[in-house]
């Protein structure tokens, strides 16, 4: 089996007030299909900038970094690999169905957009906001939303950047049992950022994050 993504020696620094910061201090990594992993760290530990750099929309600053099975880093967004922002990522001048089709738009599958937004929107129970426009949406439907965008495509790779941070307890895991659901037969493979143990004892594989430093662990006992 190939690799979604590998990477070797992966970091990320850059320069404030004529410093060296280091976002990301060299790490090896291997993403799998079909894998559930949970990147667990505090706020500021480097999460989102490894995020960044996987899904391609950073450039490393030292190692190598490659999706062999999904091409290209110009071909990743929106079709192969779909990311969910941790801030508010909706477009407000456009609805909640709208906001949806856009990865399909850019892949240029408009063409059965309607039939595939509306599976999208009611695998999170979102019909009912399908005409709304986002600035009329609380914070957490905003991001159940952000997660309809990101499957409706069908991506290989799902990385999610703190998705249940504006959810109570009770809402972040009816988010991801329909996430899970959707992704029962599928291959994609899902990586979440969170500092919510509860949520990442969701999921299979824990990675750690601290100033930095990345920390791959091993298959965790059960997960769903």
């Amino acid at each position: 089996m190939t690799p979604l993504i590998e990477a070797d020696g992966l970091g990320r620094s850059y320069q404030q007030a004529g410093e060296a910061v280091v976002a990301l201090s060299p790490a090896s990594l291997r993403i799998w299909p079909s894998q559930r992993i949970a990147l667990v760290g505090r706020s500021g530990s480097g999460k989102s900038t490894l995020l960044h750099l996987l899904a391609g929309l950073d450039q490393p600053s030292c190692g190598k970094l490659a999706w062999p099975t999904l091409g290209p880093v110009e071909s990743l967004l929106p079709e192969k690999v779909a990311l969910v922002f941790q801030a508010p990522s909706l477009l407000d001048s456009l609805s909640v169905a709208e906001n949806v089709a856009l990865p399909l738009l850019m892949a240029g599958q408009g063409r059965d957009s309607a039939a595939r937004v509306a599976f999208a929107l009611k695998t999170f129970g979102l019909l009912a906001l399908v005409d709304k426009l986002p600035q009329t949406l609380s914070g957490g439907q905003m991001q159940c939303v952000a997660m309809a965008r990101a499957i409706v495509g069908q991506p290989k790779l799902i990385l999610a950047d703190e998705p249940t941070g504006q959810l109570d307890q009770l809402s972040a895991q009816a988010l991801l049992d329909a996430l899970f659901r959707h992704l029962a037969d599928s291959e994609c493979a899902l990586l979440i950022a969170t500092h919510d143990p509860v949520i990442a004892a969701r999921m299979d594989i824990h990675w750690h994050m601290e100033h930095g430093l990345l920390s791959c662990g091993e298959r965790t006992a059960g997960s769903v």
